[in-house]
């Protein structure tokens, strides 16, 4: 009986010494006041078409994606705070949709509420918070895409104005006091359902695709694209304390230099936005996603068996989401027509005028002054550019560690494609 009783006892007294311990913590994180950098992590999604891709197996890496780099978030949080209380901790994370008129409000009412702001919460109830937000993740993401997914036409989808987000939104979402990082998930292009009508100014537009048009498949592209000043329209706003890390770049394969112009188109813009720390991440396997985001945060993020899996059914024409978006659209497009073949002309190389990166601010959907006509040329050339997309059968999910692509292996350079100063 004895012996049974020293027992408890030495048990209450590990039990009353742990709990010791716990208190000790909390009380050191209390005392030391001086909260430690600040961080914000905005997420922006590019909803077009682009999420068709693959028989809509674009949709399940995309949200590992956001799952890593939750994943990376919650990893400096704990390099910050090893005591994992963040009471002195005031990083901020959000996700965002860029403006797309075919875009459900609902899919931007849901992505309302995937944001986590440590400054707001109370310091006891900081570590609860973060591992709610995860969870909240993880039920609205999937519900998100099904709700994006409004056809498998990929005409019925408007492109998503990055550009847009850029010159209105963006500037409210930075925080002053903290280094601020936005991730762009999209396949680079800023493509529209039609080219026709979109803003642009002598070789400026508000879209990579309308430039890759003029200039693809010149031998003598990148004497065009800087002799002719080409580039997006520049936002007359400078983010010179903004890192951007683009994901998912996913050049077409019919020419070669595509990767090359499209990462240049974005590197032109960013410098004159006075960012001057951006990052290029090609579509790939997730693991190879996840050691690109490793490398340029630097930080160590779970195997992917540790990451949620990700389980996804391809959205059907009937899905009766996709007959209540279909009604939708018929509301909100009932002027429009379909968008014909978009003919681009090659335009002539211009002297680079001293005054060319003077510049109004433009909305991407119109420009106030019509543009001068051209003249047409007897050497002018025209080519006709359609972008296709089709979907097909059902998919096996499992396959989201494997290729994309499985016709043609993604090439992606062992060492991360980044420009500008590194990480």
């Amino acid at each position: 009986m004895a012996r049974y009783l020293i027992t408890a006892i030495i048990m209450c007294a590990w039990a009353l010494a742990g709990c010791n311990e716990i208190e000790e913590a909390v009380k050191d994180a209390k005392k030391d006041g001086s909260a430690p950098p600040k961080d914000n992590y905005i997420v922006l999604l590019d909803l077009s078409d682009r999420i068709l891709y693959n028989d809509q197996q674009q949709v399940p890496k995309d949200i590992q994606v956001i799952q890593s780099i939750y994943a990376a978030f919650k990893s400096k949080l704990n390099a910050k705070d090893p005591t994992r209380l963040y009471f002195t901790v005031n990083d901020k994370l959000k996700l965002m949709v860029a403006p797309q008129r075919t875009t459900a409000s609902e899919v931007y009412n849901m992505a309302g509420n995937l944001r986590l702001q440590l400054a707001s919460a109370q310091p006891e109830q900081k570590a609860k918070l973060l591992e709610e937000t995860e969870k909240n993740f993880n039920t609205y993401l999937p519900q998100i895409y099904k709700k994006a997914v409004i056809s498998n036409n990929s005409t019925s989808y408007a492109g998503a104005d990055i550009w847009k987000y850029f010159n209105e939104d963006l500037q409210d979402d930075l925080e002053k006091d903290a280094q601020n990082t936005l991730f762009i998930i999209t396949d680079g292009y800023m493509d529209f359902e039609s080219l026709n009508g979109r803003a642009s100014r002598n070789n400026r537009y508000t879209s990579c695709a309308q430039i890759i048009n003029n200039l693809k498949k010149a031998p003598d592209w990148n004497t065009r694209f800087k002799e002719g000043d080409y580039g997006l329209l520049p936002v007359n706003k400078r983010f010179p304390n903004l890192k951007v890390v683009v994901l998912e770049l996913n050049p077409k394969d019919d020419w070669t230099g595509e990767y090359n112009l499209l990462t240049t188109i974005w590197s032109k813009w960013f410098n004159e936005m006075g960012i001057k720390s951006y990052a290029f991440i090609k579509d790939d396997n997730i693991n190879e996603i996840n050691e690109s985001i490793e490398k340029l945060l630097k930080v160590k993020l779970p195997s992917s068996a540790n990451i949620t899996s990700v389980s996804w059914t391809p959205v059907t024409e009937s899905d009766p989401e996709i007959t209540k978006a279909a009604k939708n659209k018929t509301n909100v497009t009932a002027q429009a027509t379909d968008p014909s073949p978009v003919i681009e002309t090659v335009k002539e190389i211009t002297p680079k005028k001293e005054n060319s990166n003077s510049y109004n601010s433009y909305s991407s959907y119109a420009y106030s002054e019509p543009a001068a006509p051209q003249k047409k040329k007897e050497n002018v050339k025209e080519r006709e550019y359609i972008r296709v997309s089709g979907v097909k059968g059902q998919i096996d999910t499992s396959s989201i560690h494997l290729r994309t692509n499985p016709k043609k292996p993604i090439s992606k350079p062992k060492e991360q494609v980044t420009f500008g100063p590194a990480y």
